[in-house]
């Protein structure tokens, strides 16, 4: 029965991160992807965009100044007109508030609001990218699971196998019939068989611990699992990785930054106005405290952006090419992925159906050792080997049935989810 236990550890995985009596690997996937704290972050990064798409927008607010001054001149104007005396005062006060209002921005501000949008939803996305990565840790587990349950299903059923042959051979004994070490090397095998049971429980109890810290659901050793891969038992058809949306957006905000400088190199127009409560005003002659004012409308241009255009250019392809070469390098890692998985796929239908031919044979050995071993005709030790052999023939159908659910969800994993 050692090759049980080799199996069993070989597919058990040491992860250290309601109850739910059925539950799939979808189901499970779904859960862990909401149960992380990093999902939860999505809406800070929302709030965050609103507060600067509202300091975008205050841009268009009329900007108000209001200032307040006093002055003494030690020297004022003196006029020495004959029948007119001048006798203007040393001190003066103005108080003025100034309002201008953009009236065209060259769309840099709809081009922000824009940028911020893509830029959260960039930010988003990444995060999407990182919870993507424990669906495959998921499925790990979920298989070492799967695995591990059949694992104990067959020790359960040698442990039952055993416990018939030893209640025939303690009669062929005690008639004389059997020397007492064939029952002796029975029940040996038996109690190993029970210490490996009690591994093999303890195992699967960690493991399902480890899947309910990740989706956040009680998961215990009842619960059933369902044996559908990731993604149903369709194979996901196009790429819909969130690497690939990701570098989509990652192409738009270059777009959108480009934009933004050509925007930039735009002239601006404004209007504006000044109320004013002082003396001296525009008329100095007149140096009584009064109101006046002025309106004005200005076009300004800061000729020198244009400069730098043909720079953000240049930099928009590189950077673009950069992105091209970030597929690529994707699409070239998915393709070599799939192939192993496709290959994996063939081979494991062909290794099933062997299996299956084997299995049979095998039980039909192990049903003539028994009727042998009742009969005196062979030894505990031959018919232990036979039963064995029996065992490892069910539990390698298993496995490789496992096996194929695991790789049928790893190529769909490695494709793309599409109700992730």
């Amino acid at each position: 029965m050692r090759f049980l236990i080799y199996f069993f550890l070989l597919f058990s995985l040491n992860v250290f991160f309601a109850q739910e009596t059925s539950i799939s690997l979808d189901s499970c996937i779904q859960w862990t992807k909401r149960n992380f704290p990093i999902y939860k972050q999505s809406e800070l990064y929302m709030t965050q965009q609103a507060i600067n798409v509202s300091a975008i927008r205050e841009a268009w607010l009329p900007k108000l100044n209001l200032n307040a001054s006093a002055t003494y001149q030690s020297e004022v104007v003196q006029f020495n007109i004959p029948g007119f005396t001048t006798n203007f005062p040393h001190d003066s006060y103005l108080g003025s508030l100034s309002m201008e209002q953009l009236i065209f921005d060259g769309g840099i501000g709809k081009r922000q609001q824009s940028l911020e949008t893509i830029s959260t939803e960039i930010e988003i996305q990444k995060n999407m990218v990182e919870l993507y990565k424990t669906a495959d840790r998921v499925n790990q587990i979920y298989m070492a699971i799967l695995l591990a349950k059949e694992n104990i299903s067959m020790l359960e059923l040698f442990k039952d196998n055993l416990m018939q042959r030893s209640t025939s051979v303690a009669a062929a004994v005690t008639n004389g019939l059997m020397l007492q070490t064939n029952l002796d090397e029975i029940e040996v095998e038996l109690l190993k068989t029970q210490q490996n049971l009690i591994e093999a429980t303890e195992n699967l109890k960690g493991l399902c611990a480890s899947l309910s810290l990740m989706t956040g659901k009680e998961i215990t050793p009842q619960t059933t699992m369902s044996l559908m891969p990731a993604g149903g038992n369709s194979m996901v058809m196009s790429i819909m990785r969130p690497e690939t949306k990701l570098l989509l957006m990652q192409e738009s905000l270059l777009d959108e930054r480009y934009k933004l400088a050509t925007n930039v190199a735009l002239p601006k127009l404004y209007v504006g106005a000044v109320g004013n409560y002082g003396r001296p005003g525009p008329n100095f002659i007149n140096q009584d405290l009064r109101f006046f004012g002025s309106g004005n409308i200005s076009l300004r241009w800061n000729i020198s952006t244009l400069y730098g255009l043909g720079r953000e250019q240049r930099k928009f392809d590189l950077n673009k090419k950069m992105l091209e070469i970030q597929r690529d390098q994707l699409n070239k890692n998915i393709e070599i992925s799939l192939s192993t998985y496709t290959s994996q796929l063939s081979a494991l239908d062909q290794l099933m159906k062997l299996d299956a031919l084997i299995l049979t044979k095998k039980a039909e050995i192990s049903a003539v050792s028994a009727a042998q071993l009742a009969n005196g005709k062979i030894t505990s030790t031959v018919y232990l080997i036979q039963l064995n052999d029996e065992m490892d023939a069910r539990l390698y159908l298993k496995i490789h049935e496992i096996k194929k659910i695991n790789a049928w969800s790893n190529y769909n994993i490695t494709m793309g989810l599409i109700n992730f």
